[in-house]
């Protein structure tokens, strides 16, 4: 298969303006993956919290909130996360304008998805107008929230999401402990909400007053308008193939094995989840490094091939030996069912290192149909062995349907894994 490539004058190559280190990027990765680590445990505890100081109709009307609100966020952002990342380092004096449109656009469309809900599938999920405008306004928070993320390691300051995350997640659990009394699912999502809008308005300062000090601005080297548009849309598919798993096994679960059942599957996935969102954040700072004009490509890419290791062992080690410990503080049920799910999961977390990196270096070389179509056909093949095995196995049955994907994403990614890789590390001779 053709994949979809910019013209070569673009791509990393010798250095033309002083190289980024390869210490700053383990340093950013390092502070956003134990950043991760950090919200995902408040996380969890946030949610513990919740469920003994809150009703559970309170709580199920608030995770129902939230979570609807964050899928609506991450659509409304149109994958513009990843197009920061690889193409503000390059982006030069059209930074800030960049920035600013980016963030307008995914503000309006989260205005119309946020309303759109509302307006025909909130339910009972808001009572009046004044809930109804609240959710709307945290979708549109919540969307500013994640491009955050990404902007801000695509203009190198990677830490500041970390302290942004880490932040929210203290400051989240504070907000539902000191409004319980209410014992309302609206107090909890607006804990959630207020906090997240007082990290956006800060981070937002923060980054106009670095813009505006930045003195003497290297000129833009994007390519051109299609070409950006090119791999913005393929992009875009990306994400899609990458979020339909997580949309429909769900469902799935819920509709063969049932409610109970269901419950202890999506309780012992918030681990993985956030073994996922470490995987994605420690590329991000990889990605916008190389893609700086005069990156020393080489050096980086060793760097983030060492970080990579270390982060496929940690995910492995924190979903397969400290899950099933986490899953013991909500119930010997939770940890009964859900263990041998993580177990596997924890064995399969080792296997994804080539693909992320293959998916890191595709993105740097403007390279993604591929990886896109890769994803794509994983995505399809994932979604029906695990409608085909969860009847006769239960849960377990998404951790080996996530193996056999694995195996399949390798298999394929190998390959131009292997061309990338030689292609990359040659680029200083």
């Amino acid at each position: 298969m053709k994949t979809w490539s910019a013209p070569r004058s673009d791509a990393p190559g010798p250095a033309t303006a002083p190289r980024p280190g390869a210490g700053r990027l383990r340093g950013d990765a390092a502070s956003l993956v134990l950043s991760s680590a950090a919200t995902s445990v408040l996380g969890l505890v946030f949610w513990m919290a919740a469920t003994r100081l809150y009703p559970v109709e309170a709580v199920g009307q608030a995770t129902t909130a939230v979570n609807a609100a964050t899928v609506l966020a991450s659509v409304a952002n149109l994958s513009l996360g990843p197009l920061f990342e690889r193409f503000l380092p390059a982006a030069g004096e059209l930074r800030g304008r960049l920035i600013a449109a980016g963030l307008a656009l995914s503000g309006c469309l989260s205005v119309v998805l946020g309303a759109g809900f509302v307006a025909v599938a909130a339910g009972d999920l808001t009572t009046g107008w004044a809930q109804s405008l609240a959710f709307v306004a945290a979708v549109t928070i919540l969307a500013a929230f994640a491009l955050l993320d990404s902007v801000v390691i695509g203009v190198h300051r990677a830490r500041w999401a970390a302290a942004k995350n880490t932040a929210h997640a203290v400051a989240k659990l504070a907000a539902i402990v000191a409004v319980s009394s209410s014992g309302s699912g609206f107090a909890i999502v607006a804990g959630w909400i207020v906090p997240a809008a007082v990290a956006v308005v800060i981070v937002e300062s923060l980054l106009f007053v670095a813009l505006r000090r930045r003195g003497r601005v290297e000129p833009s080297s994007l390519p051109p308008s299609r070409e950006l548009a090119g791999y913005a849309g393929v992009s875009f598919g990306w994400m899609l193939a990458q979020s339909v798993p997580g949309l429909v096994i769900p469902v799935a679960v819920l509709a063969t094995v049932g409610v109970e059942q269901a419950a202890y599957y999506n309780i012992a996935w918030t681990v993985v989840t956030a073994s996922l969102l470490v995987m994605s954040l420690a590329s991000g700072p990889y990605v916008s490094a190389a893609a700086r004009p005069g990156a020393d490509l080489p050096a980086l890419t060793r760097s983030f091939i060492r970080v990579l290791v270390a982060v496929c062992l940690l995910r492995g080690l924190a979903v397969g030996v400290a899950g099933p410990v986490a899953l013991l503080l909500y119930g010997s049920e939770y940890a009964a069912a859900g263990t041998p799910l993580l177990l596997v999961m924890g064995v399969v977390h080792l296997l994804s290192g080539p693909g992320y990196l293959y998916g890191a270096l595709a993105r740097v070389h403007r390279q993604i149909a591929y990886p896109m179509a890769v994803q794509a056909v994983g995505s399809v093949v994932l979604v029906a062995l695990v409608v085909l095995w969860l009847e006769p196995m239960g849960i377990v049955a998404v951790a080996w349907a996530y193996a056999v994907h694995d195996l399949l994403v390798l298999a394929a990614a190998t390959p131009p894994l292997v061309i990338l890789l030689r292609r990359t590390l040659r680029a200083d001779q």
